[in-house]
């Protein structure tokens, strides 16, 4: 397997920084000490040297020695990026000392985070209460609780939120649902309006969904006949987030969870749309976070089609809100493109921008992510990122030739001439014609693009499905993969993309197709 990447080299060494940080906050520390008194008190630690931007906290000073005790040293205060000050100790003879108050928490920056760049941190709320949710008719799937989520709506404005899974190891994966985007009368048409429908068939091709949306709620094991599978399958041994706490977000806003635009108008539909799926999901993140953040080690930010674009382009947003707890983001059948005219073209990039504001959801200090011309999404986003999060590394799986995805891009072939009248159903009975449905050898081309233009920073891995001539055995047009019992398979080379997961997640860099 070779090592591949994804967004853009650029990981900054910070040694010296946290070098001269440490020895500054040590120096400060020592002199701080006071002689103890004869038969007196003793002296009082010294106050803790503060870090340097982006460094370690102060070490607390020495406590005084003899006497009665000591009081703890002042723990340092951190720097911008730096992590708390470490309380002091106590004061040797006699009674012990108290500690020392830990230091103030450093300013936008951390484990996971370059010094320098904006905090996109949401207001954090209350945490969530694990015997509370709110009762649904008919009930929640089985060891899943709803929760309502205040002021969190979808398109239609009716209200949202997502189901919790309370598992029992320290690890948390956010899981966003697809279906489709709303672009205009077309596309809105196969977009779910509300967390009460969900698209026709399994999603696993275009021709499964080709009746629209239809009355059902967004749930766990929706798209797979009421069945969990994939990693929703909490009873399966071969799930490897079989004992994590679960997140499942339904997909209503149709915007890639992007939105922040309310009371959008869109060509052919009538009634003014809530494109608020960003806002949304800041409003989500600022009830996980609190709820999670003190007791998981690892998180997993994921989703499938319109939800794996969603969890890119969320990324920073969560990174940032969770800390020094290190976020992965593993994308399903929805790989962000570089910029392309073919597959992501600018001036889909300007319609999806204004159309849905993305413009007020990208990082304001990415300069490259607004061009003049709409684009900068792809390319300038993904260097951006890689950049401000130097340990982020990302997984992504897909068909070679996914037919859903082309779909969704297609109307942005031919310079976007038809993309506010494009109809999924004309697009399907177009499909052999390359100026009305992506090919799949442009489609695949462009993914290996992404690959071979981030492949030296081994930061991205791969799980590309290609295909096979046995019967029954996944083909490359196929869409979506973790929800599903293909999981569990091996839909490429000779690793199951369970497998391929645990490994990205132990660290291992690969491209398996």
């Amino acid at each position: 397997m070779s090592n591949t990447m994804w967004m853009g080299s650029w990981v900054r060494s910070s040694l010296s920084v946290v070098v001269l940080s440490i020895a500054s906050a040590c120096a400060n520390g020592r002199d701080g000490v006071e002689q103890a008194g004869t038969g007196g008190a003793s002296g009082v630690g010294g106050v803790g040297g503060s870090a340097g931007v982006g460094g370690v906290a102060g070490t607390a000073g020495e406590s005084g020695v003899g006497g009665v005790s000591g009081v703890g040293g002042e723990g340092g205060v951190a720097g911008v990026g730096g992590e708390a000050g470490v309380a002091g100790s106590a004061g040797v003879g006699g009674i012990a000392g108290s500690a020392g108050e830990g230091g103030t928490a450093g300013v936008g920056g951390g484990l996971d985070t370059a010094p320098g760049y904006m905090n996109l941190t949401p207001t954090l709320g209350a945490a969530l209460d694990p015997n509370g949710g709110t009762a649904l008719t008919p009930a929640a799937p089985a060891g899943w609780t709803w929760y309502a989520i205040e002021g969190a709506i979808c398109r239609d404005g009716s209200p949202t939120g997502f189901f919790v899974h309370w598992g029992t190891a320290p690890k948390l994966i956010i899981y966003l649902e697809g279906g489709g985007a709303c672009i205009n009368d077309g596309f809105c048409a196969y977009n779910p309006a509300n967390k009460d429908q969900i698209l026709t068939g399994n999603g696993e091709t275009v021709i499964g969904s080709a009746f629209g949306t239809v009355a059902g709620r967004q749930q766990p094991g929706a798209y797979e006949g009421g069945v969990m599978h994939g990693i929703h399958d909490l009873a399966n041994t071969a799930n490897p987030y079989k004992d994590w706490s679960h997140v499942y977000v339904p997909y209503c806003t149709g915007d890639v969870y992007a939105g922040t635009k309310r009371d959008a108008m869109v060509p052919g539909v009538v009634a003014p749309q809530q494109f608020v799926g960003h806002l949304n999901m800041q409003k989500f993140i600022g009830r996980l976070v609190p709820t999670f953040k003190d007791s998981v080690d690892q998180v997993v930010l994921t989703g499938a089609s319109a939800g794996s674009f969603g969890a890119a382009l969320n990324f920073s947003m969560v990174q940032d809100a969770f800390g020094s707890v290190r976020v992965y983001p593993i994308l399903d059948s929805g790989v962000p493109f570089v910029d392309n005219p073919k597959t992501w073209p600018a001036c889909m990039q300007k319609v999806w921008r204004e159309t849905w504001g993305l413009n007020d959801m990208l990082p304001p200090d990415c300069t490259e992510c607004f061009h003049s011309d709409g684009g900068g999404m792809g390319t300038g986003l993904a260097d951006f990122l890689l950049d401000k999060h130097p340990n982020a590394t990302l997984a992504a799986i897909s068909g070679a030739e996914d037919e859903v995805i082309r779909l969704f891009f297609s109307p942005g072939l031919q310079s976007c001439a038809t993309i506010t009248t494009a109809n999924p159903v004309a697009i399907t009975l177009g499909q052999f014609d390359p100026n009305v449905y992506i090919p799949g050898a442009d489609y695949e081309a462009a993914i290996r693009a992404i690959t071979a233009r981030y492949a030296d920073t081994h930061r991205l891995s791969t799980y590309l499905i290609q295909g096979s001539a046995t019967f029954g055995a996944p083909t490359p047009n196929l869409h979506q993969h973790t929800f599903r019992n293909r999981f569990y398979e091996m839909a490429a080379g000779t690793t199951t993309i369970a497998q391929f997961t645990t490994m990205f997640l132990q660290g291992q860099n690969m491209n398996v197709e």
